[in-house]
Formats: C-alpha cells, structure tokens, sequence
C-alpha cells in the first residue's frame, strides 16, 4: 500500500494528504503519515488509525486510495484520522479540502471532534460545497467548513476526524482561509448532465426529497436551491425520477385570494434542469402551512382532544368554511402547474401534523403556526363545536329518534342536542362506542374524499395519491379500504407512510392498504415513517415488487448518507421491473370492528393482539389482508382459506357472507383466543357454534385447541392445516415446501416467479426439488424459477 506526501504553498496550508507513485509504505511507517505545516511551523505527523481498511488504487488511470465496502447495516464505513499537532484554537473556522475519484454514488460526510469525552461527539461542516459522488469517473474537490471546537487536541482519546461516504481519496487539506470565489466555482462545477447508473425498462415513479426546506418562517429558498445543486444530480444517478416536497399554503396565498408562486416556480426550475420531475405534497391545512391572515381569521377553528379539552392548531374538519380555501387553493395551483409538464404526480395534504389523511397525532408538535409548540397526541380530536354538531346530525339519522338511541346505548338523553362526542372507553354498549368510533372514521374519510374529488376538477390529467398512515388504531382515523376505494373513484392511488425498517411490521401496516389497493385497481406507493437502513431498502424493494407497487419515495437523508444502502439500492433497483400483482389464496381476517371496541387490537404500537399472530401466518404463506369492507364487496371469493388471528366480535352481515362462501367449500382457520365462541355486535353466537359442531357444508373449519404463547404454537398449526387444504393453489403448495430458516420469506408472482427475501444476519440455505438449494446472503432477495419440486 504505497503512499507518498507532497507539499504545497497556498495561503493557510497546513496539511495535505495524498496517495501518488509508489516509494512510501503506510505499513512501512506504521499508519503515520506526514503533515506539512505553513506559517514557519514544524512538520508534524497525521494518523490514519484503520489502515488495515485501505488499499491504493488505480480508478481510470488516476491513483487513489479506496477504503474498503462495508456490508453491515447497523455500522457505516469510516476513515479515522488523528491530528498529531494541535489545531489552533486562535482560528476560528478552518476548511478541509478533498480531492476524490468520482465513482459510484453517495455523499461524502466528514466530521470533526467536538467532545472527547466518553466515546466522543462529532461536529458537521456548518458549509459543504461539491460533496456528493456522481459517478463521473473524473477527479472532483469538495470544501467543508467547520468552526473549530474547544478540544484538548493533544490528549483526545478519540479520532479527530472521521470521514463517511468516501471511497477514493486522492488528497486531503486543511486550511484556515479559502476565497469565496473558490466555493463559487466548485459549485458551478457540480455536474448537471449526469448518467443514471440504474433504469427500468418499465418506469414507475421513484421519488426522494433532496433537501428542499419546509419549515421555517419563511423557508429558505437560497438554502433549497443549494442542496437542490448538490443532491438532485445524486438523485437523477440512483435512478429516481421526481422530486418531492411540501407545497404550503402560506406559501402559495400570503395574502387572501393573491396567489404568489415565485418560490415554488424557482424550485421546480432548478429541479427540472436534472430532467426529473416534481412530486409536490399539498398541504393545505396542516398547522405549520396556515396563512397568517387565515390562522388569526375568526372563522379558524382547530381540532379540540377529548382527553383535556386542549386545541390542537390543525384546523378541523368539520368546519365547512375551510371547504372553500381547499377548493380555491387546489385549483389555483393546478391551473399554474399542471399544463406545464412538471407534475409526475400530486399527494395529498388534507389533515394531520404533516399533511396526512388521519387526525393529529404524537411527533410534530413544534410543527405549529409559525413554529410555535401546540398541543399534540395520539388521541380523539372531536371536542369542538362544529364536531359536536355533526355527531348529532350522523346519530339522529341513524336511530331515528332519541328513544332508539337511549335504548341502544342504555342512556336517558331528552334530545339529540345533549349528546357530545366522548371517549369511547366511557360509553356503556358496544353500539355507542361503535356509533361514535364509526362516525369519527368515517368523517376524516369523508373529508378525504371531498380533497380527492376537488383535486380532480383541478389536476385532471395529473396522477394523484392520498396519504393514508398509521398503523391501524382508530384514534387516527385512516380507514384503509375506504380511502382507498375514494381513491378508485378519480383513478388515484394511495401513498402508504407506515413503513419501517421491520419487514413483518410493514406487513402488518401495509398489508391491508396495499389488499385494497390491489383489488379496487389503483396506484400504490410505499413511504418510510422516518428512518430505515440498508437492510430496510431490501425490504421495501420487495414489498414494492409483489404487491405491484407504482410509487417508491424515500428521505434522501436516511438512503444518501450510507453508503451499503446505496449499494444494496444499486443492486435490487432492478427487481422492480419484476412488479406484478402476487398469488395469493390465503386471505388473513382484519377485525375492524373488533379494532373500534378493543384497544387491544391495534392502538400501541408493541402491544399488538393481533400483529404478532398474523406474523406466524405471513411466516408460513404470503397472504392478503381483508376487512368488513372487502369481505361485504365480495373480494372473499377469490381466496381459498381465511385465517382468523384476533378478536371475538363480528358484525352479523359479515358473517353470513364468511358462512356462505365456508358452505362452498372454503376452509377457516381460528386461534385459540377467545376461549368461548365468536360472536356478532349484537351477541349472537349460532354461526359460530354451527361450524365448530361440523356445520360447514363443503367447507372446513379448523380451530386451534393449544396454548396462546408461544405464538408459533398457532404457526405451526396452521401450515400443517394449509398442507392439507385441496384448493390451495398448486404453486403455494410448491412455495410451502420449501425448507428454510426463520426470517425467509416468499411471494409468488403471477408470471410464476419466486422472490425469496432472507431478512436477517445470517446466510440462509434453501432446499428445492431434487436435493438442490440455492444460498441467500444477509439482507438480500433471489428470484426463483417454478416448478420449485417435482411433484
């Protein structure tokens, strides 16, 4: 590993690092390498502290040095180096200059010690210039500023300079003055004509923020433009192709009925110079996008929580004034930017924190009108005047009169006006709680729907999708189905922003929405809730490619920034030409009513009564997810067996239509719990008595008599039961034969290819027809070939 020093004389040089022609040994100097200082002072010495990591090089015709790749998901790849002299603490600020091989794809992230204590902390570059890899194959420089931290240099334990996202360096400087001219130049040489190292001969839309700012009073937009040059060229390389950001209503309206689209028209410019589109998230009526002069307007109301009678200020969505402004607004922005081209596609920004389809919840609580602090939760927003007047309106068209009512819910109200909206745990009968938790859904889905249909008459050729989130639990008020089925009606899609770094989690939050999705025939995209790893991008590119996804977003800060994610990106980008709708015959039972009556369904998050178990079924078989909506609209038919995994409550209707399609000759498969026999709302247990005496017609029911934990007990039971069933799709059958560790996973696709994801740290062997297998490496997906056996 050949190194050699060379000095230098620009003004503030104090020490330059390069690999060059052969004659200097790192190993010769055991990892020490020569510093050249300025200003008359003494040369001092630079360790690389992982020189065991490096090698030197030759990158079309230009030596470097390369750190090796990494392959772990929890640790990212890091040169270390430890200053030798002191850096002054008379500077305030200093500049590392890097000269790098421009190969692959990522961004270059050095960071400098801050505090040595314990294991230390790093600072960022409060200025980066030229940083990110673009796959030029050119040598580049990039510049970083730091301001110089108070750090006994001398005696720190830990590294004083860690560099992230490099692969070749050529030369490394520090210095104490640079020109501005300088930083001017290296930007305008950010390349712009880039090369995408992967493509898709079926293009969908792939989307990624690159650092256009949201937030702040107003946003910066010098500070968007800039990351804009850095991190759309790095964008257009990995294969993306649009670019997402928030689209405030403040922004587009500062004053009522003057619409001003100058910040987002310099925007979508500077995007559209990289030839990616825009994919902008509408928000409108979330808290942190509220015109001043509307936010002070008497007329403004937010959503009030019944827990403490607090406001929240997201406006609510009983308040019909704010119909019109969404009207106004949409259709001032499609008449701008719809007949320019630049729209791959539009999301949808109708209530929540951050512009999601569901009430306020936790995270965003500083997220208020101009940035103040409001009063935020998971919770049930019905506490205000205009709510408490629709619930009378949805309960007196329901029961009729007051005494129905009083009767169903054991209450002894005078009229529909003394009735507010309460806590569901507080009402007295499974009908008032089912009343209120109904209505509460169905009116945030009402309000969607009206988003959806006004985003329609304004962008009507334009791809639309709503934001559905969550993961279930009814105080957010995102009904899957419905939203979806809205979504059928103006040939939409739905964007899902649930998923996490948990693949069986993503199944359990994703699985229903991307059902419903599938079946009523619209777009669906997939969209991380926040963070997620290199082994999280494998996870996602399957779910994408078997539920026949049409949108992908990620954040470019959780995909950009590390380097084995780009890398594990690069290398299943390709899987998504493959996307295609699965074979699927066994359908899982969501128990949405149950949902509304029981906390314990769904509501936190790791204390799920139901998730844990339909991962033992998802283990076994791929499988979809259906609800009451689905199961009344006649999806049941198309599934071989239902797999019952939480819950002891059913509405009637919906289980006359499971009876029916069982007495065809379906197969129903039921846990343990409850002990005693299911049930409708009203308390009737005959259909269930029946199948459990044998009752089934040509049908079959099968109920698990052994314990609730471990839950594989219930696993187990059922793959042997899915052996046995003779409707099973001959292809399951063949996938279900496969021997394979814990943590594989399989999904058979229409053209009767096999993804198989190994979603853990170890190589898994699979075993196939005639004593053959096939290994798959950590954190990685195969595509398998049918007949998998001989039969």
């Amino acid at each position: 590993m050949p190194f050699e020093v060379s000095g230098g004389s620009m003004l503030g040089f104090l020490f330059l690092f390069s690999a060059l022609s052969p004659g200097y040994s790192l190993e010769e100097e055991k990892g020490n390498l020569l510093i050249e200082f300025g200003h008359g002072r003494p040369p001092g010495v630079v360790e690389l502290l992982n020189p065991d990591m490096v090698r030197e090089v030759v990158r079309n015709g230009e030596p470097a040095i390369e750190i090796e790749r990494g392959n772990d998901p929890y640790k990212k790849v890091e040169w270390l180096f430890r200053l030798k002299n002191p850096l002054s603490q008379e500077e305030e600020r200093l500049v590392l200059e890097i000269e790098f091989f421009d190969e692959g794809a990522g961004v270059i992230q050095p960071m400098l010690l801050r505090d040595d204590r314990f294991t230390g902390e790093w600072m960022r570059p409060s200025r980066s210039v030229s940083f990110t890899r673009l796959n030029t194959r050119k040598v580049r420089r990039a510049l970083f500023e730091f301001e110089i931290p108070s750090v006994d240099w001398q005696n720190a334990r830990n590294p004083h300079l860690k560099i992230v996202g490099l692969q070749y360096l050529k030369s490394m400087r520090l210095l104490t003055v640079t020109q501005d001219l300088e930083w001017e130049e290296l930007a305008a040489a950010v390349p712009i004509e880039v090369t995408p190292i992967v493509k898709l001969e079926r293009p969908m839309e792939i989307t990624c923020t690159v650092g256009i700012e949201d937030v702040g009073n107003p946003p910066s937009l010098s500070n968007s433009l800039e990351n804009i040059r850095e991190y759309a060229p790095l964008a257009k390389v990995l294969g993306f192709t649009s670019i997402e950001c928030f689209v405030r209503w403040d922004m587009l309206e500062p004053s009522p009925g003057h619409f001003d689209f100058s910040h987002y028209d310099q925007i979508v410019e500077a995007i559209q110079e990289y030839g990616l589109k825009w994919y902008p998230n509408l928000v409108i009526t979330s808290a942190f996008a509220l015109p001043g002069w509307y936010f002070e307007d008497a007329s403004n109301l937010g959503f009030t929580c019944l827990e403490h009678g607090e406001s929240n200020q997201v406006p609510s969505i009983w308040n019909s004034r704010n119909r019109d402004h969404v009207t106004r607004v949409l259709k001032a922005f499609g008449e701008h930017y719809e007949p320019m081209g630049v729209l791959e596609a539009v999301r949808l920004g109708p209530s929540g924190n951050f512009g999601e389809a569901q009430y306020p919840a936790g995270a965003g609580k500083s997220l208020g009108h101009q940035g103040i602090s409001m009063h935020a939760h998971i919770g049930w927003w019905a506490g205000d005047a205009y709510a408490q007047e629709e619930f009378q309106e949805f309960l007196n068209e329901r029961h009729g009169s007051i005494q129905t009512l009083n009767q169903a819910w054991e209450t002894n109200f005078v009229s529909f006006q003394e009735i507010k909206p309460q806590l569901p745990e507080t009402y007295r009968t499974s009908r008032g709680r089912l009343d209120m938790t109904e209505w509460y859904t169905d009116s945030m889905t009402k309000w969607c729907d009206f988003w959806a249909q006004e985003a329609r008459k304004a962008m009507p050729k334009t791809q639309i999708y709503q934001s559905s989130g969550g993961w279930g639990y009814r105080e957010a008020g995102t009904d899957f189905t419905a939203q979806a089925k809205s979504m059928k009606g103006i040939s939409g899609g739905i964007r899902l922003t649930n998923e996490t770094d948990s693949f069986e989690q993503n199944v359990y939050a994703t699985r229903l929405a991307a059902t419903a999705a599938r079946l009523y025939g619209i777009g669906l995209g997939y969209e991380p809730a926040g963070f997620h790893s290199a082994r999280g991008v494998v996870a996602r590119f399957f779910s994408t490619a078997s539920t026949n996804g049409s949108n992908l977003y990620t954040r470019h800060s959780v995909l950009f920034n590390d380097d084995y994610a780009v890398e594990n990106w690069l290398r299943y980008y390709h899987l998504l030409d493959l996307r295609q709708s699965p074979v699927v015959d066994v359908a899982v039972y969501y128990p949405e009513t149950m949902n509304q009556l029981d906390d314990g369904t769904f509501r936190h998050l790791y204390a799920w009564g139901f998730n844990s178990r339909a991962a033992e079924v998802r283990r076994r078989v791929d499988v979809d997810y259906l609800d009451e909506r689905l199961i009344r609209e006649g999806f049941l038919d198309r599934y071989s067996v239902l797999v019952f995994c939480w819950g002891k409550v059913i509405p009637s209707d919906v289980e006359q239509i499971v009876d029916r399609w069982l007495r065809a000759g379906g197969t129903v498969i039921f846990p343990t719990y409850p002990r005693g026999p299911y049930e409708t709302v009203e308390g009737d247990t005959s259909v269930f008595l029946s199948w459990e005496r044998g009752d089934t017609g040509d049908g079959s029911f099968f109920r698990f008599q052994g314990d609730m934990e471990p839950i594989s007990l219930y696993g187990d039971f059922i793959e042997g039961v899915l052996k046995e069933v003779p409707r099973l799709h001959p292809w399951t059958k063949q996938a279900m034969k496969i021997q394979h560790p814990p943590r594989v996973f399989f999904s058979i696709l229409e053209d009767g290819q096999v993804l198989a994801l190994n979603y853990s740290d170890e190589s898994a062997r699979i075993l196939l027809k005639e004593e053959s297998s096939e290994v798959l490496p950590p954190f990685s997906i195969k595509v398998l070939e049918l007949p998998l056996f001989t039969d």
